[in-house]
């Protein structure tokens, strides 16, 4: 075996390893700068919120440099990145699902290769590749290209199939833990430094926020009903259609769940409560208003808590379902916060840290 097939076939057996996305991102874009050794390697992804399409650059490397976070998905400010239509050469490598090659502007400028990351127009991880290179890129180096993306590819299905609901699309209960503990990872320290450290090979990151994450459960108001009137088929087509509206109506880079049954869980970041309950509310007024074929209305009741330093996924889950106990004891179709059922004497405290209670 040849050393460059042999140095190939390393990387490929580092982005299979990945069972995380954001690493399987950072594996990609170290495999392209080790191979094809150009002058940069940029991954940038596509958010959407309130009907309007960003770009969200995620990874890059320089030649020489470290891999580098660009954003953080559940931090950046939406309305502040570029909007899809402001890169013209982006927008038609993703919309067209096509290689697109720019031209340096200037002498001595660098070629610019736009791949897009995906073959198919998914509806979720959409996002292109860009490759600088002082030269353009031989047809070795495209066949390389091709190979890396098509193992990219075939991690992101398999983990697709894995971590994500097979009714509705939306993420597992599998997920949940995983995706609930790197909201405490990424969490940064309080003001004494008490830092949550990254895991070991986690690229560095660039900015840092400070963190307000929340939780929200949301439980389908009479759903038995629904399947004991209209039948299973029925019932699982009222799933479908709040799983859509959920992600309709929610911002592409908050974390939706369907837990089972007529279950949901949201992870959220908003700067604080008011702002929480607010995105919540829309939710419940558009399901309210939505008008389902062969049912009708349909309601839902939703528990909210705040996501704190030292929670499991389980600890978190049990205050807002308290909250959604509250909401559908006192007339449903209603979102209620746990901190603040607390706050207005209405629930008894139960505070626990993990899975110990504290006397």
């Amino acid at each position: 075996m040849s050393v460059a097939m042999s140095s190939l076939v390393d990387h490929v057996i580092a982005l299979t390893q990945h069972r995380d996305r954001d690493l399987l991102d950072g594996a990609l874009v170290d495999a392209l700068m080790a191979l094809l050794k150009p002058q940069q390697v940029t991954l940038v992804g596509v958010v959407s919120e309130a009907g309007q399409r960003y770009w969200l650059p995620l990874v890059q490397r320089e030649r020489g440099g470290r891999l580098k976070v660009l954003s953080d998905p559940l931090w950046v400010q939406v309305q502040q990145l570029q909007r899809l239509e402001e890169d013209p050469h982006r927008q038609r490598c993703l919309e067209h699902l096509q290689a697109v090659d720019v031209a340096p502007t200037t002498d001595g400028g660098a070629c610019l290769a736009i791949w897009p990351l995906f073959d198919d127009l998914r509806a979720q991880g959409q996002g292109v590749i860009e490759i600088r290179s002082s030269t353009p890129l031989s047809p070795a180096s495209l066949n390389v290209l091709g190979r890396l993306l098509s193992v990219y590819r075939n991690m992101q299905g398999m983990l697709d199939y894995s971590e994500c609901d097979a009714l509705t699309g939306l993420l597992n209960r599998k997920s949940f833990d995983d995706a609930f503990f790197k909201v405490l990872r990424d969490e940064p320290g309080d003001e004494s430094g008490d830092a949550v450290a990254p895991p070991a090979g986690w690229p560095e990151r660039r900015h840092v926020a400070p963190a307000a994450y929340w939780l929200a459960m949301l439980d389908v108001d009479h759903f038995k009903q629904v399947n004991d009137v209209h039948g299973h088929s029925i019932g699982d087509e009222v799933l479908l259609l709040v799983a859509r509206l959920l992600k309709t109506t929610l911002r592409s880079l908050d974390r939706v769940f369907r837990f089972g049954g007529e279950e949901f869980v949201v992870l959220l970041r908003c700067p604080d409560e008011a702002s929480a309950l607010s995105a919540l509310e829309r939710v419940r007024a558009n399901m309210e208003n939505y008008r389902f074929p062969q049912v009708g209305r349909i309601t839902v009741s939703i528990g909210l808590t705040q996501v704190r330093r030292g929670d499991s996924p389980s600890v978190a889950c049990e205050r807002a379902d308290q909250a959604v106990y509250f909401a559908k004891g006192h007339g449903r179709n209603q979102v209620r916060s746990y901190e603040q059922l607390i706050e207005q004497g209405q629930l008894q405290t139960d505070d626990k840290v993990g899975v110990i209670e504290l006397f």
